[in-house]
């Protein structure tokens, strides 16, 4: 099944419910016919592979899957009676509603959740807000574009990001969506590490950050600044207080989007941000766990698009949006969109709610256990790896707080790979690719005069994040190890992996352990493998 096939054929319904997750999206989407996986190796179904690649998405659990086929099925008994776009229509909005409540929305008057096909398409849709329905150019300020989601600057600069778009459309990554958004945006940026990959500090992105603004602004410009709120390797910038204060002292002139697309933020966190003014970008397939890919815009109401009425929205984004994403008061933004429902975003987001719901449903304090776990056994398992060097954190955003929880844990750790005794001889990110795949896939014949013990390892599937460059502009990678919302339930609360928190505490640690072996295996005997492989 393409991710290519268009989103209204209504005889997905009756196909798989793996059709359907992968249906509306764009070329992140594609499943490989050799393997299943998507580029980033997850499925469409629930797969063993340990989940620890949470930072850039995982396959749908079992519990996910099987919301979607109680939804699937209601589609069918819908389009039986004849009312299937109308019964999308409810649900979608029944949907920006669920997330409204579950993530606290409603605590702010007047706050909208728009619902995005990925965290990326978001960036358009955020764009066309800040622009309004002024006339001066947009100077869009993407914080670490290295370290956000691919694609991200493109769709932030107006531009598209996919050879297919949600809607089905074919386009050439790079181009512009139409003749008029992509020449009212030029994109800044501002990178997170220095020349040598080190974390820059965050005062020093800050002072950068008001220079940018202080610029387009004496250019007659109007700002839109990305405050990352979780990169790739977990960096968090600029300040949010720096942002406020320039979103405060220029007004409408500044306006600010909290890229949260990690979901590695706090519900206080974000209700926080929505009363300081800013936007925020989520999504519900990468901390949460559902199936990729599921965004979302919340929008606070000064931003909303009717006091910043968009007197003709770019055509482009008939590509990527259905008017019925979107809240029922934007009128002219839904009124330029056409089409049915994106019965894949439907499809995705009610998967991502069983996620969503199941973590907030798990005990605090259990949840609060785990994620101390991880913070502690990660750095003791994996660093003491004679072939992992875990690289510097960035500082956390919080400290110690058990009220915001995912603002004062460390969740993700990058790592670089070297030869054993050689910390100079790094992988780079083409090998550490190839260890990815390795490592997320059964391998035990790829060294045939193995023992047992060995094989049993090869064997053995983890999930883990992709490479991200760590030096800007390349020469310096590292993997990631993640942990998600669905392994936290898990380890918190299934009984199946021990009697109690500790004995669920200990099957993470040895599941790290079997991750650092095979890892350690793949870097030893990496040109053998290689050439077995034909990598």
């Amino acid at each position: 099944m393409s991710v290519s096939d268009t989103i209204n054929d209504i005889g997905l319904l009756h196909g798989t419910i793996g059709d359907l997750l992968v249906a509306g999206g764009d070329d992140r989407q594609v499943l490989d016919a050799r393997n299943g996986l998507n580029r980033y190796g997850c499925a469409a179904e629930p797969r063993p592979a340990l989940p620890l690649g949470s930072c850039t998405s995982s396959s749908p659990s079992a519990r996910s899957v099987a919301a979607a086929e109680r939804m699937q099925s209601q589609l069918r008994e819908a389009q039986a009676r004849g009312s299937l776009e109308s019964f999308a229509r409810r649900e979608l909005a029944r949907i920006r509603a669920t997330l409204t409540r579950l993530f606290h929305v409603d605590q702010v008057s007047g706050s909208q959740v728009a619902l995005t096909p990925s965290g990326t398409d978001a960036e358009l849709l955020a764009s066309v807000l800040a622009l309004g329905s002024c006339t001066r150019p947009l100077c869009n300020i993407i914080t670490g574009p290295g370290e956000i989601g691919t694609g991200s600057t493109l769709a932030a600069g107006g531009r598209h990001f996919s050879s297919i778009t949600p809607r089905g459309a074919a386009r050439a990554a790079g181009e512009p969506l139409d003749g008029v958004l992509s020449e009212q945006v030029r994109i800044d940026t501002i990178e997170l590490r220095d020349a040598e990959g080190r974390p820059r500090s965050r005062a020093a992105i800050d002072r950068e950050a008001e220079e940018l603004v202080t610029r387009a602004l004496a250019a007659r410009e109007r700002v839109l600044l990305h405050v990352v709120a979780h990169s790739k390797t977990g960096a968090h910038a600029p300040s949010l207080r720096a942002a406020v204060a320039l979103r405060r002292r220029h007004g409408d002139d500044v306006s600010v989007v909290v890229d949260a697309a990690q979901g590695r933020f706090s519900r206080r966190g974000l209700v926080d941000a929505l009363r300081d003014d800013l936007m925020l970008l989520i999504t519900g397939s990468k901390f949460y766990g559902g199936p990729p890919f599921s965004g979302a815009l919340v929008v606070p109401p000064s931003m909303a698009p009717g006091p910043r009425e968009v007197p003709e929205p770019p055509a482009g984004l008939r590509d990527y949006f259905a008017a019925d994403e979107l809240p029922e008061d934007w009128k002219a933004l839904r009124a330029g969109l056409r089409g049915a429902s994106n019965l894949g975003l439907l499809l995705r987001w009610t998967a991502a709610l069983a996620e969503v719901r199941a973590y907030y449903e798990t005990d605090g304090a259990a949840r609060y256990a785990v994620l101390r776990a991880f913070e502690r056994l990660v750095p003791e398992v994996m660093g003491a790896s004679p072939y992992i060097e875990l690289d510097a954190h960035p500082p956390l955003l919080l400290e110690d707080d058990a009220q915001r929880l995912l603002e004062s844990k460390t969740t993700v750790f990058p790592f670089c790979l070297h030869r054993r005794g050689c910390p100079a001889e790094r992988l780079d990110r083409g090998r550490l690719q190839r260890v990815l795949d390795w490592l997320n896939s059964d391998i035990s014949g790829a060294l045939p005069a193995t023992g047992d013990a060995m094989a049993e390892t090869l064997r053995e599937s983890f999930h883990l994040g992709q490479p991200v460059e760590l030096r800007p502009g390349g020469g310096r990678a590292a993997l990631r190890v993640a942990l998600g919302g669905t392994l936290i339930v898990r380890v918190a609360t299934d009984a199946g992996l021990g009697a109690g928190l500790e004995e669920r505490i200990e099957w993470l640690r040895g599941g790290l352990l079997r991750v650092r072996d095979k890892i350690e295996l793949l870097v030893e005997h990496y040109d053998a493998i290689a050439a077995v492989s034909g990598a």
